[in-house]
């Protein structure tokens, strides 16, 4: 494990990555995700204003997120740009994202939320289940709807 300080690469940060004040380490896998990332935002040539990353069980827990969420081992990340993420430009950065993580060796995930993005990487059991199939949602409406975007589906 590695305790974070200051940089943890060229555009992002261990404030960043968790926001609270407790010791974090990173864990297996949060390196690649960090490549990736890193890689997506190198793409992208645009700030991203992390919302929340890595998060502790109890802060999971406190927001409502799901008990397999990736953000609790640091390999997703929800994030808003500076102009308004339309679904055309969110197929467009899902296909970059789930490439990336292929170059990377890893299968990706994304969602779409009124408020920004999640982008993240599934761990080898969600993979498994998944059939290594990038997976991606659309939870604008208020509920999420699951591999909604034609153009996304088989990545």
């Amino acid at each position: 494990m590695i305790v974070l300080s200051g940089n943890i690469s060229k555009n992002f940060t261990q404030a960043e990555y968790h926001k609270g004040n407790a010791t974090v380490y990173f864990k297996a896998g949060t390196m690649t995700f960090v490549r990736c990332l890193q890689a997506f935002r190198n793409w992208i040539k645009t700030p991203m204003y992390v919302v929340s990353w890595y998060r502790l069980p109890a802060e999971n827990k406190a927001i409502g997120g799901i008990s397999s969420s990736n953000h609790l081992n640091g390999c997703a990340c929800d994030f808003k740009l500076s102009f308004p993420i339309t679904q055309s430009l969110f197929i467009k950065y899902a296909k970059q994202w789930a490439t990336i993580c292929k170059q990377n060796g890893c299968v990706g995930e994304a969602g779409l939320y009124n408020w920004g993005v999640h982008f993240g990487m599934q761990n080898g059991t969600q993979a498994k289940a998944n059939g290594h199939k990038f997976v991606h949602w659309d939870s604008r409406s208020g509920r999420q709807v699951n591999n909604p975007f034609k153009e996304l589906r088989g990545l």
